[in-house]
């Protein structure tokens, strides 16, 4: 049975939860509340050198990161559209989970760490990466092809707070391919349940 150590407003768990959720995979849901402590235990320690969550277990394996247990969930419940047997797709959709994690989440993260303490924060990366993920979604109906896949699932969150950031900042400029596409996952139920009503 898997396990995971996880808490729903995170969006590194956010991510995992949905997956979980799409493949249906049963599991046992251990809570880390932020400030809880509970990630500062020996034995929570000792299943990832970093402290943090998502983690999962699956008797003798043990997964930290999110992409990687995204990965390793997908590998687990094949075969599947959101990780497709094929070499060349998981090479597209990896690339595009890497860019996700390294050039769209975390200009987002610090502008809205910077906002959230009063200040104004840094837009232009920002508006960068959400210009290349619009041209991308202008070739495709999802960001690394045809249908969902873990490529969406990992820039899931960032396409939410994009959203909230539009809202409130008129220097965004109008993406109609992004705004397109956060409309097309908003149908999805389990998209609304992990993401959008679970992340701020």
């Amino acid at each position: 049975m898997l396990t995971l150590y996880a808490r729903r407003d995170s969006s590194n768990c956010a991510k995992v939860f949905w997956l979980l959720d799409l493949l249906d995979l049963p599991f046992d849901l251990i809570p880390m509340g932020r400030g809880s402590g509970a990630q500062d235990t020996v034995a929570f320690e000792r299943l990832t050198p970093f402290g943090k969550v998502p983690v999962i277990t699956d008797g003798a394996l043990i997964a930290w990161e999110s992409n990687a247990i995204l990965r390793a969930l997908a590998k687990r419940a094949q075969p599947n559209t959101v990780w497709p047997e094929d070499q060349r797709q998981q090479t597209r959709i990896d690339g595009w989970m890497d860019w996700a994690s390294l050039s769209l989440t975390p200009p987002l993260t610090r502008l809205r760490k910077v906002r959230a303490a009063g200040g104004e924060g840094e837009l232009a990366a920002v508006i960068e990466a959400a210009t290349l993920l619009d041209w991308q979604l202008g070739q495709s109906p999802f960001i690394a092809g045809d249908t969902l896949s873990l490529a969406d699932i990992t820039a899931a969150p960032s396409v939410h707070r994009l959203g909230l950031l539009s809202a409130q900042e008129p220097r965004l400029p109008k993406l109609p391919h992004l705004l397109a596409y956060r409309e097309k996952l908003e149908l999805d139920p389990l998209y609304r349940l992990h993401i959008r009503d679970a992340l701020t």
